[in-house]
């Protein structure tokens, strides 16, 4: 009986069950805490906001192919909420291009997979450490990129529409950059260690 060649392993399957399993949980966790609100938590001067976790452990307990697709949805429901109820800085970047919105929304989310997958496999450090740098590190990538991708592609465009200089949309962005980047990266250090750490003592088996 003729043997039938199988095709070679990393063309069977891009994921497996188990990474297209977690992949569908925490990208159902992102979804649910944006459209309840209880992804924003409020401090003293803002509403930080945790849409990012899920992205962060995904990649941390599954891989950059999880963290991957976790972002990649992640930015595809940030997107549509443009769509839905923008804020006013996304909302002038969809009246000027929806290219540029979806670019905005979707590529930094992408980008956070791939920050904290490289931080986390290369720092000399220990479980608990690497996390926490990895966390918060992947949680500035969230915002430096949205922001400056903002800055970039609508900046100019966005000044000369409020009559300011683009100087002055910069100053904006490094001032949310600091207001709501730093504390959100700090809650996501101390929300994704822990939840890292217990799935670590029973049993989990990180990548």
């Amino acid at each position: 009986m003729e043997k039938i060649s199988q095709p070679p392993q990393e063309y069977r399957s891009l994921m497996s069950v188990r990474e297209l399993t977690i992949s569908g949980l925490l990208a159902g966790i992102t979804i649910f805490l944006g459209i309840t609100g209880y992804g924003f938590i409020p401090l003293i001067v803002m509403n930080a906001t945790i849409l990012h976790i899920p992205t962060i452990i995904g990649t941390i307990v599954a891989g950059p192919k999880v963290g991957v697709v976790v972002g990649v949805l992640f930015g595809l429901f940030s997107f549509v909420q443009t769509l839905r109820a923008p804020s006013l800085l996304m909302q002038f970047a969809l009246q000027y291009s929806v290219l540029y919105d979806a670019f905005i929304c979707i590529v930094p989310r992408i980008c956070i997979a791939l920050v904290v997958w490289a931080l986390y496999r290369r720092l000399p450090c220990g479980t608990a450490l690497r996390t926490g740098i990895a966390a918060v590190a992947g949680s500035l990538t969230n915002t430096i990129l949205f922001l400056g991708s903002f800055f970039l592609l609508v900046g100019a465009p966005y000044a000369a529409a409020r009559g300011i200089s683009v100087e002055a949309v910069g100053a904006m962005i490094l001032g949310i950059v600091g207001m709501n980047g730093v504390p959100e990266a700090l809650v996501s250090g101390i929300i994704v260690v822990p939840i890292v750490m217990t799935l670590k003592k029973s049993g989990w088996k990180l990548k």
